[in-house]
C-alpha cells in the first residue's frame, strides 16, 4: 500500500515536442478540435473562448504565456479543462498523450535557469524514458482568471 501513496497520476500533453503534464486530479475533461473564438482586447495569453458542454471556457495558451513559437500542426488541438473555482478554464495544446504514474522521488525542483514568468507556473520536472515532462502548477494557472 505504501507503494502507491507515495506516486500521482499526471495527464500528460505536448505543446510541440515538449511534454507537460497536470496533476490528473486538476483535470475535468479534454475535448478535441473545438471551434475557439477569439476575444478582442484579451491578453496575449488568452486563446480565446469556446462553448463545451454549454458552458463558456476560457482557454489558455501556455505557448503565448511561455514566449514560445505559435505553430500549430494542422489546425488540430485538444483542450484540457482544469477544475478550479469557477471551472471555466481550459489549456490548448496539440495533443493529449496519456496518463503516466510518476513517483514522488522522481520529481525534481523547477530548474533555476528560468525566468520568474515561467518559474511561477511550472512545479516540477520528471524524466518519462528519454523525455523530460514539465509537470505545470495548476493553482498558479487557475490565479490567471482572475487576473
Amino acid at each position: 500500500m505504501a507503494e502507491q501513496e507515495d506516486k500521482k497520476q499526471y495527464l500528460s500533453f505536448f505543446l510541440g515536442t515538449e511534454i507537460y503534464g497536470l496533476p490528473l486530479e486538476a483535470c475535468k475533461e479534454v475535448d478535441h478540435n473545438k471551434r475557439i473564438l477569439r476575444v478582442p482586447h484579451s491578453p496575449d495569453y488568452i486563446e480565446g473562448i469556446v462553448n463545451l458542454r454549454g458552458d463558456l471556457v476560457t482557454i489558455l495558451n501556455l505557448r503565448s504565456l511561455f514566449g514560445k513559437d505559435q505553430v500549430r500542426g494542422e489546425g488540430k488541438h485538444s483542450l484540457i479543462r482544469l477544475k478550479g473555482k469557477k471551472e471555466a478554464f481550459a489549456i490548448l495544446s496539440d495533443s493529449v498523450s496519456d496518463i503516466v504514474e510518476v513517483a514522488n522521488r522522481d520529481l525534481e525542483s523547477c530548474p533555476s535557469h528560468l525566468n520568474e514568468k515561467e518559474a511561477r507556473f511550472i512545479r516540477n520536472v520528471t524524466i518519462l524514458k528519454d523525455k523530460t515532462m514539465i509537470i505545470l502548477n495548476r493553482e498558479e494557472l487557475l490565479r490567471l482568471e482572475d487576473e
